[in-house]
C-alpha cells in the first residue's frame, strides 16, 4: 500500500486533499459526466445516457505521531472511526497494528457542477416529477429545424453511493432518458438536443453506435454450443407513470447482423425471434422484464473472433468474443478471488497482480481475538435468532460488569484463531465456510482440468511442507513432504485452517471469528476498529467441519497422493465427528435440532466415505430422506438441503463400503431426474433459475448465482462420468446474465466485461483497487431494507423499487446490499462450481 502526504497535510496544516477520481465504469469518468453518451430507438428516438454527482475520494494518508487527532473510537457503531486530523474532518482505521500505519480519509466530496438538479425530484406532493421528465423542458434540432417530442420515459438507478459526512450520504446516478420525436432523424443528420441539466450538445446520428437494448455476454462465447444475444429494454416511465418499452419497435421482421470487429464483413444474418413475449409470466403473473425480449440466434457460428451484433433500428451491442476458451478466465478469477478474502495472509507482488494489502486478522500482527462460550448456531447467521453484536455485547458485560471492553473482562484471547477467508462485506469467518472447502475438492475431484489451474498464489507449485505454506496448523503439519498440490486445493486449506488450528483435543470445533459490528468506517481488515471475538465449540460447527474436512482429506489422499496429509485431515473430521455425537441436545427448539440434524446427515456420508466409521454409516441409512429405515424421519431432511452429500454415499459404494443398495440406487435416479428435468424459469438472458429453486424467489440468485443449477448438472456429470451436450449446453447458457447479458448491460464479476457493477460491497479501505473476480449478487429481486433506502434516497426513478421489472434492479450501489454483496457459501461458491463445469473439455 501506498500512503502519500504529498500535496494533502502539510505539517500540522490542513489543505485542500488532493483528490482521486474513482472510475465508475467505462465511459462513466468524470470527463463522460460532460457529454452523455447517445443511442437510438426506432427511426424516430433517441436515448441519453447522464451521469449525475460525480464524487471525488481523497487519497489515504498514514497518521503520524506529529499529528493531532480527535477521533473517540466506539467498535460498535458504523460510524465510530469518524473524527479530525489536524482539524481535517474524515475518518480513521484502528491503530493497534505492530507494523502497519494508521490511516485517515478525509471525507469524499461531490465534484463542483457535476449536480444535475434537472433530474431531482422535490417534495412529491408538490413535484411529482424532475424537470428533466417534462417534455416541454427540452429542446431537439434536426439539421437546424425544431423537432416535436412525442414521448418521454426515464430509469435512474444509483451506480455508487458514499458516506460524505457522518450519516450523510450521495449517490452517483445513471440517468437513461428516452425520447421519442415526430418525425424520423436521417442518418447522419446534426442532432442538437438541449434540456434541464443538460446544456446544448450535436451529435452525428451514426447507426453503429452502442445500443443499451442489444444485451450480449461480455466474456464471449464458446466456439462450438450456444450463441445468442438478446434484444429488447423497458425504458422506464414518463412523467405520469406510464411504462415504456421497445414493444412497439421490434418484431420477427426486425433484422440483424453479426459484424466482424477486424473487418467489418457480415458473418450471420437473420431476423429475431421471440424468446419471452411481455405478456408471459416469469412467477406469480409478473414478467420480470417490463418488456418482450427476441434473441439473435448464431450458434452455428464456429469461427473465432471477435464480434458485434447489430440490429436495425437500435444499433451495436458491446464487442465479445467467439473463442474455443470462452470461460476459461471466467473460472480463474473464481477461483483466485477467494485468495483475496484470505484473513492471516499479506496480498504482495507478484501474487496480488497489481493489488496489496498488509497481513490481516494475524495475531501477531497486534490483533486480539477474544474467546466467547457464546454458539454461533443460536446467532442469525446460524439457526437461531439472536442478533450477534448484542450477544457479543452482553457476553462481555457479564464477564466485566459495565465496561464493555474485553481487555477489561475475564475474557482470554486465542491466539490460534486466524486463518480462513472473510465474508461478504465483513470480515467475519463462519463454520458455514467449510461448505466452500467441500466444494473446492469436490471440483478437484470431479473435474481432471480443474487440477492444473494456475491461481499464483504463494502456495503454487509446492508441497504442503514447504516454508511459504502458511496454512498448517502446527510445526508437525506437513503431510508427505513430496506430493505437489493443485493450487484450488491449497486454497481449500487456506480455507480450513481456521478451524484446523483450533480445534480441541477431543476433537471439539469452534463456530467461528465475528467481529463487533460489520462496516466501520473507515476500519480496514488489517487494523480495524472493531473487536474480534471466536465463538465456543458446538455440535453444529463440529457436524460442518467434519463434512468439509473429511471430503478435503479423502480427496487429498486419493486424487492428489499425499496419504499423510489426507489421512490427518480425515482423522481430525473424525474426531470432530464423534465429539458432536456426544454432545447432548437438552434445550435445542425442535426447529433447531432439525438444522443441526440436516447437517448431522450430510456429514455422515461424508465421514463414512473417507473413514469408514460405522456409526456414520448407521446415522445416514437410518435416517437419510431417500429410504429412511428409521420408524419416524426427520421430516426436515430435505433433499435439496447439502444435496452433494449424497453422492459421497454412492462414491463409497463405488469405492468399496459397504452399502444399503437401495438407497445408492434412489440417489443415483435422483441425481439424473434433477439434472434433465429441471425447467427454466425463463427462456431470455439464458437464465437457469427456476422455480424449483429450494428457498424461494431467491433473490440471491439473479446474477451469476442464476447459474445455480449447473450444481446439479456437475453432480450428474460425477454419478454418470459424462454429459449430455444438452446439460452442458444449458450450464453454458447460465453464464450470460451474470457476464453482462441483462437488462442493465452490466458484468457482475469484477475483472470481466465492458461494463463492471460500479461499485460493489467492499469494506477495505474505499479508493483501494476492486478486487478481479469479485462476484455481486447483481439484481435486488426482494423489497430494499429501510436502511439501504435511506442511504439512497433520490437516486431511483421511478421512485418506488415495485414500479421496475425484477430483472431491471441492477442497482450498482454499495449500499444496497442486496445487488452489491458477494457471498463466500452463497453466489461466489455457486459461480466457482458452473465455471468449473461450463469450461469442462470436449
Amino acid at each position: 500500500m501506498q500512503l502519500s502526504r504529498r500535496a494533502f497535510l502539510l505539517r500540522g496544516t490542513a489543505v485542500a486533499a488532493a483528490p482521486i477520481v474513482v472510475t465508475l465504469a467505462p465511459s462513466f469518468t468524470a470527463a463522460a459526466a460532460d457529454k452523455a453518451d447517445i443511442g437510438y430507438v426506432g427511426e424516430n428516438g433517441f436515448q441519453l445516457t447522464v451521469i449525475d454527482t460525480m464524487l471525488d475520494m481523497s487519497t489515504p494518508v498514514e497518521v503520524l505521531r506529529s499529528d493531532r487527532v480527535r477521533w473517540s473510537p466506539d467498535p460498535a457503531n458504523g460510524f465510530g472511526a469518524s473524527g479530525k486530523l489536524n482539524g481535517l474532518p474524515g475518518y480513521f482505521s484502528g491503530d493497534a497494528h505492530t507494523t502497519a500505519p494508521q490511516i485517515f480519509t478525509a471525507w469524499p466530496k461531490v465534484q463542483e457542477q457535476s449536480r444535475k438538479d434537472g433530474f431531482r425530484i422535490g417534495n412529491s406532493a408538490i413535484q411529482p416529477q424532475a424537470a428533466a421528465d417534462r417534455t416541454d423542458n427540452w429542446r431537439v434540432l434536426i439539421d437546424g429545424q425544431p423537432a416535436g417530442i412525442v414521448g418521454l420515459w426515464r430509469k435512474s438507478s444509483p451506480i455508487r453511493t458514499l458516506a460524505v459526512a457522518d450519516r450523510r450520504w450521495e449517490s452517483t446516478k445513471r440517468h437513461l432518458v428516452t425520447l421519442e420525436l415526430d418525425r424520423a432523424i436521417p442518418q447522419g443528420a446534426v442532432l442538437s438536443i438541449t434540456g434541464p441539466s443538460f446544456a446544448e450538445t450535436e451529435y452525428v446520428k451514426d447507426p453503429d453506435v452502442f445500443s443499451e437494448s442489444i444485451h450480449v455476454c461480455q466474456a464471449g462465447y464458446p466456439l462450438t454450443g450456444p450463441k445468442k444475444a438478446y434484444v429488447g429494454s423497458w425504458l422506464g416511465q414518463d412523467q405520469v407513470g406510464k411504462n415504456g418499452s421497445t414493444d412497439a419497435l421490434l418484431s420477427p421482421a426486425t433484422e440483424w447482423s453479426l459484424v466482424s470487429t477486424q473487418n467489418g464483413a457480415v458473418v450471420r444474418s437473420g431476423r429475431l425471434t421471440l424468446a419471452k413475449p411481455s405478456e408471459e409470466p416469469h412467477r406469480n403473473g409478473l414478467n420480470f422484464n417490463g418488456c418482450s425480449i427476441y434473441e439473435a440466434d448464431f450458434s452455428d457460428l464456429e469461427l473465432d473472433g471477435e464480434y458485434q451484433i447489430q440490429v436495425s433500428g437500435l444499433g451495436r451491442s458491446f464487442p465479445f468474443n467467439v473463442s474455443l476458451a470462452a470461460y476459461d478466465e471466467a473460472l480463474r478469477l473464481a477461483a483466485r478471488w477467494y485468495f483475496h478474502q484470505r484473513s492471516g495472509c499479506e496480498i504482495a507482488a507478484p501474487y496480488g497482480e497489481g493489488r496489496t494489502r498488509p497481513r490481516n486478522g494475524h495475531p501477531a500482527d497486534g490483533l486480539t481475538v477474544w474467546q466467547t462460550d457464546l454458539k454461533l448456531g443460536n446467532m442469525r447467521d446460524g439457526y437461531g435468532k439472536v442478533r450477534a453484536p448484542k450477544a457479543l455485547s452482553e457476553n462481555v458485560n457479564t464477564l466485566g460488569g459495565s465496561d464493555a471492553a474485553p481487555e477489561r473482562s475475564s475474557m482470554k484471547a486465542n491466539p490460534k484463531a486466524w486463518g480462513g477467508w472473510h465474508d461478504a462485506g465483513d470480515w467475519d469467518r463462519r463454520i458455514q465456510h467449510m461448505d466452500v472447502v467441500f466444494h473446492m475438492a469436490d471440483i478437484v475431484e470431479t473435474f481432471p482440468h480443474c487440477r492444473s489451474l494456475n491461481l499464483n498464489l504463494p502456495e503454487s507449485k509446492k508441497t504442503f511442507s514447504h516454508a511459504d505454506v502458511a496454512s498448517r496448523k502446527d510445526d508437525d503439519d506437513r503431510g508427505d513432504g513430496e506430493t505437489v498440490l493443485p493450487d484450488l486445493i491449497h486454497e481449500a486449506l487456506w480455507g480450513a485452517s481456521l478451524w484446523r488450528r483450533t480445534q480441541h483435543e477431543n476433537g471439539a470445533i469452534i463456530g467461528g471469528v465475528e467481529y463487533s459490528i460489520s462496516g466501520i468506517l473507515g476500519s480496514v481488515s488489517w487494523n480495524p476498529v472493531q473487536k474480534a471475538y471466536a465463538y465456543g465449540p458446538e455440535d453444529w460447527a463440529a457436524y460442518r467441519f467434519a463434512y468439509g474436512a473429511a471430503k478435503l482429506g479423502h480427496v487429498i489422499h486419493h486424487v492428489c497422493g499425499d496419504t499423510v496429509l489426507g489421512s490427518a485431515i480425515v482423522a481430525e473430521a473424525t474426531r470432530a465427528w464423534l465429539w458432536a455425537e456426544q454432545q447432548p441436545t437438552d434445550g435445542f427448539s425442535d426447529s433447531a435440532l432439525s438444522r443441526v440434524n440436516q447437517i448431522r446427515i450430510a456429514a455422515a456420508a461424508t465421514v463414512y466415505r473417507a473413514s469408514g466409521d460405522p456409526q456414520a454409516r448407521k446415522v445416514f441409512e437410518d435416517q437419510n430422506p431417500f429410504v429412511p429405515q428409521a420408524e419416524k424421519p426427520d421430516s426436515s431432511l430435505k433433499k435439496e438441503v447439502f444435496p452433494a452429500a449424497y453422492l459421497e454415499y454412492v462414491r463409497a459404494a463405488r469405492e468399496g463400503r459397504e452399502v444399503n443398495a437401495a438407497i445408492v440406487g434412489t440417489i443415483e435416479g435422483w441425481i439424473k431426474q434433477r439434472a434433465l428435468n429441471g425447467k427454466r424459469m425463463g427462456r431470455d438472458f439464458g437464465l437457469h433459475n427456476t422455480a424449483a429453486y429450494p428457498w424461494g424467489l431467491g433473490w440471491l440468485r439473479f446474477g451469476p448465482g442464476s447459474n445455480w443449477r449447473a450444481g446439479q448438472m456437475a453432480m450428474y456429470f460425477a454419478s454418470e462420468g459424462e454429459a449430455t451436450t444438452e446439460v452442458h449446453n444449458a450450464a453454458v447458457e447460465g453464464m450470460w446474465f451474470g457476464l453482462g447479458c441483462n437488462p442493465a448491460n452490466v458484468s457482475f464479476v469484477q475483472g470481466l466485461g465492458h461494463r463492471e457493477f460500479s461499485d460493489p460491497l467492499f469494506t477495505d479501505e474505499l479508493s483501494g483497487k476492486k478486487i478481479p473476480g469479485q462476484i455481486s449478487f447483481g439484481v435486488a429481486g426482494g423489497k430494499l431494507y429501510e436502511w439501504e433506502q435511506r442511504k439512497t434516497a433520490g437516486a431511483f426513478y421511478p421512485p418506488n423499487q415495485e414500479a421496475w421489472p425484477i430483472y431491471t434492479q441492477i442497482f450498482e450501489s454499495r449500499s444496497i446490499a442486496i445487488a452489491a454483496e458477494h457471498g463466500i457459501k452463497s453466489n461466489a461458491m455457486e459461480w466457482l462450481v458452473a465455471c468449473a463445469f461450463a469450461t469442462l473439455p470436449d
